[in-house]
């Protein structure tokens, strides 16, 4: 029943009960294309995605080929992006955040074209002093982006395709828990309809994975929510 998965999540804030989309994203557009998050709301998604991804830590797949360093761990592979809301938010709370400062030409040139007044850089102290209730949404939700079908339809959760070859788990799908697909959904349900910027993005990057998936005869790694999470209820 649906409200199994409502007992089964946190509870939100009253300013994102009832947000999801598709049902919002027409009217969050008309009003603002830069929805900022209140602490309350911060500390709801911190809620929801709290719980690991699997049940072991998946950090061991992956840390022996990567200097004893889970891959997502290290800046060299991959730096977080944090809401600029949320990194004065984690500010507040912890020494752990510092904006990143990159050090190569590369760096330098990524830093100034992807930043934006909604999203910035960031790098933690690493994994030796991770603090696990002050990770950023996007260590979070790592490695997995909303996945939409040809029909431009949110469906599921699929893997980012940069890191697809270098997170262990993609070969371990059946690892990944249900409740964490689910409530996963349930976080990209109320983002996509606040932030209605990132959508054309994640169909972009969508329409890449069935390109490239297609080309190479393979299935698409996607991750879909239980039947209760689509038509679950805050």
């Amino acid at each position: 029943m649906a409200e199994d998965f409502a007992l089964n999540n946190p509870s939100p804030p009253a300013s994102l009960r009832g947000v999801r989309f598709p049902d919002c994203a027409n009217s969050s557009k008309k009003r603002s294309r830069n929805r900022r998050f209140s602490e309350a709301e911060l500390n709801y998604f911190y809620a929801l995605l709290d719980e690991p991804l699997t049940p072991y830590d998946c950090g061991r797949l992956c840390a022996p080929k990567n200097g004893g360093e889970p891959f997502c761990c290290s800046v060299d592979n991959a730096v977080p992006m944090l809401y600029r809301e949320e990194f004065r938010y984690l500010s507040r709370r912890t020494e752990l955040w510092r904006r990143w400062k990159p050090k190569t030409a590369t760096d330098k040139k990524m830093k100034k074209e992807d930043e934006t007044r909604i999203l910035i850089f960031c790098e933690c102290k690493g994994v030796k002093h991770c603090e696990r209730h002050n990770r950023s949404i996007g260590c979070r939700t790592f490695p997995l982006e909303p996945y939409f079908n040809e029909k431009g339809e949110f469906v599921g959760l699929i893997f980012m395709k940069e890191f697809c070859n270098k997170c262990p788990l993609i070969h371990r799908l059946d690892d990944i828990q249900q409740s964490v697909i689910d409530k996963h959904y349930r976080f990209w349900q109320i983002m996509l309809a606040l932030k209605p910027d990132e959508l054309e993005l994640y169909k972009s990057t969508s329409r890449g994975w069935r390109i490239s998936a297609k080309k190479r005869g393979v299935p698409l790694p996607v991750l879909y929510p239980s039947k209760n999470a689509r038509a679950g209820t805050d």
